[in-house]
């Protein structure tokens, strides 16, 4: 009998456990991780409770967990289906090492990888010939089709490192505008001046405002606002404006226009 979770609040370590849970007990068949409507599923395969397989798409072996972990905020599913599979792709074939240690491999890899500052894996994208994908999850599952264009973007010296190849090409596509989420995204650090009008702030100010904007990003080495959660963030600088005075309430006000209009123009780039 199969075994399905779905995921309210997904939070570090959660893929770990279901996969120690399901190595202890010895278990066969196929854990699959969905990430939400319309994006393909990660599926990974255990045998006797070892992980011999694991494929998202183009994404194959250990490169699945990187993807996994990285991502872990944007799961919303869970399941596990009993049973051989008939057919194994064997350029899947993991190497067999312990579970334990490709997760931790893995982990580290994740922690060390610049590009992740760039990578929100459920927002939309487009690249400059007019394609697009339902999101960045889909354009790594998809990324044979994806990878001869972004493969002719020049490196430089602001390239980023990432433990996955297309990571890499991504986040150095994403940088020059080859590729852009089709969100128009604000930067934190434009932020910064928006939260200095209300100098000083009451420790009780300062801890919820920060606490709800960490809530708002998709993951804690975002460097990016989608538009649609700044707006959120602008309306409590707002009110928080407005109640130190009316005129700081109109220059918060100014100042949040002035920057939605910005980001709004930029919407084909993303600069870092």
């Amino acid at each position: 009998m199969g075994i399905s979770f779905h995921i309210t609040s997904v939070r570090e370590g959660t893929i770990f456990n279901v996969m120690q849970f399901l190595g202890l007990e010895k278990v066969t068949g196929t854990l699959s991780v969905r990430f939400g409507r319309n994006i393909p599923e990660a599926n990974i395969y255990f045998v006797a409770g070892n992980v011999t397989t694991a494929e998202f798409g183009s994404i194959i072996k250990d490169s699945v967990l990187d993807v996994l972990l990285c991502q872990e905020f944007a799961i919303k599913e869970i399941s596990f289906s009993p049973g051989r599979l008939n057919q194994v792709n064997e350029e899947a074939m993991m190497d067999g090492a312990h579970l334990s240690g490709m997760v931790l491999n893995a982990s580290k890899d994740v922690d060390k990888c610049e590009a992740r500052t760039l990578v929100y894996g459920l927002m939309p994208m487009k690249d400059r010939k007019g394609n697009t994908a339902e999101s960045l999850l889909q354009v790594l599952h998809d990324f044979k089709t994806w990878e001869v264009d972004l493969l002719l973007v020049p490196a430089d010296r602001k390239d980023k490192k990432a433990p996955l190849p297309e990571c890499q090409l991504l986040s150095r596509a994403l940088r020059k505008g080859v590729i852009a989420y089709q969100t128009p995204l604000v930067s934190l650090k434009s932020i910064r001046p928006l939260s200095g009008m209300l100098d000083p702030l009451n420790e009780k100010e300062e801890k919820n405002l920060r606490g709800y904007l960490r809530s708002l990003l998709p993951h804690p080495r975002a460097t990016h606002l989608s538009i649609e959660r700044f707006y959120a963030f602008a309306s409590a600088i707002e009110s928080i404006a407005q109640r130190r005075s009316k005129e700081v309430g109109d220059q918060a006000r100014r100042a949040i226009q002035e920057l939605v209009q910005e980001t709004t123009r930029m919407t084909d780039t993303i600069g870092v």
